[in-house]
């Protein structure tokens, strides 16, 4: 493995907070603030400002443009459902298309038997594990841990067909995290988010968008789950009335301190791999904003730190510049910024 790159930087976003005239330490496990007593004497000064890589939490990369060599804002992606038999090419294409991006995957939809999506046709062959017991349920998430998922994903979507029982649900949500795993539940369908977030279920795939929650499920919701954006799919779709639901829903949640994970659900209507404009609008529309928005962005709360590095132009100094200039963002790997080794 290679050996952390330790640098010194004018202006750098760690744990939230913004930071000056920091000594940093980069590596395959994000960056971390180097204490005053540990810093070397001398150290190489990296132009421009660090953060987190700007991620996109809910894409699927079998059908977007995510493969084309195109300059993109994005540093990490979370793919949320796509055949494991074709993932490990499909991210490998990914990241070598963009080499200041980590593409993480949470392999197939887990399912009932005969449940969303098994149906569609976009779906691939082996993208849904159809599940008919909680045994089968404990063999397909240990089987997604030992390919090196990032997460497991579940669909509860009883308006599209049936949904897992309550045992094969438990079993998944008890599998995820022995496994140190969240779980994603897509949830559509009269009831079906409460019954997620009673389960246990960490992560919501998309804001709900089917009924207006009740205001006391939207505070249990926020005390326990992270709900990814996915606010833009509904003005791509027309559909007003979705749209006013899911921003009223992820409003009241972010409100009530509910973590909000950035989403787009790339390939969905959406195929350009890059930061999407509607759905920063969307989120601010929701009240999201400022630091708020940068920590959607950034989705710390979701995925653990990896070896991205997020830059951009060294004017920017709080999360305030930053907004102002996301689309001159980029990130590369932390070997990047070892001056002394690419000298």
């Amino acid at each position: 493995m290679t050996a952390p790159v330790v640098a010194r930087v004018a202006h750098a976003r760690i744990g939230g907070r913004w930071v000056t005239d920091a000594v940093v330490e980069l590596s395959a496990t994000g960056m971390r603030l180097v204490p005053d007593g540990e810093a070397p004497r001398r150290v190489e000064r990296v132009e421009g400002a660090l953060l987190p890589p700007l991620t996109d939490a809910h894409v699927h990369l079998g059908l977007c443009a995510a493969t084309r060599d195109e300059p993109t804002a994005l540093g990490r992606v979370l793919d949320l459902g796509w055949a494991p038999s074709e993932l490990p090419a499909l991210v490998d294409a990914v990241e070598t298309a963009h080499r200041g991006v980590e593409a993480r995957f949470a392999g197939p939809f887990h399912a009932a038997v005969g449940g969303y999506p098994s149906d569609r046709s976009w779906a691939p062959p082996g993208a849904v594990a159809e599940l008919a017991t909680a045994a089968d349920a404990v063999r397909s998430v240990r089987a997604q841990a030992h390919a090196g998922a990032a997460a497991i994903k579940v669909t509860l979507s009883s308006d599209d067909g049936p949904v897992p029982s309550d045992d094969v649900l438990s079993a998944i949500v008890t599998e995820a995290r022995a496994c140190g795993l969240p779980l994603v539940a897509h949830a559509r369908g009269a009831g079906q988010v409460e019954r997620a977030i009673s389960a246990g279920v960490a992560v919501l795939a998309h804001a709900p968008w089917t009924e207006r929650l009740d205001d006391a499920v939207i505070r249990e919701a926020a005390a326990r789950q992270t709900w990814i954006s996915t606010l833009a799919m509904h003005e791509r779709d027309g559909d007003e009335g979705a749209l006013a639901r899911a921003t009223d829903n992820l409003a009241r949640f972010a409100a009530a301190g509910g973590s909000v994970a950035y989403g787009t659900d790339l390939g969905n209507g959406l195929d350009r791999f890059d930061l999407d404009p509607m759905e920063v609008a969307a989120l601010r529309r929701a009240g999201i904003d400022g630091t708020a928005l940068v920590d959607a962005l950034l989705a710390e709360r979701l995925l653990p730190p990896g070896p991205m590095i997020g830059i951009v132009a060294a004017d920017v100094v709080d999360d305030e510049s930053l907004l102002a200039n996301l689309h001159r963002a980029r990130s590369l790997p932390y070997t990047w910024f070892d001056l002394k080794g690419s000298a």
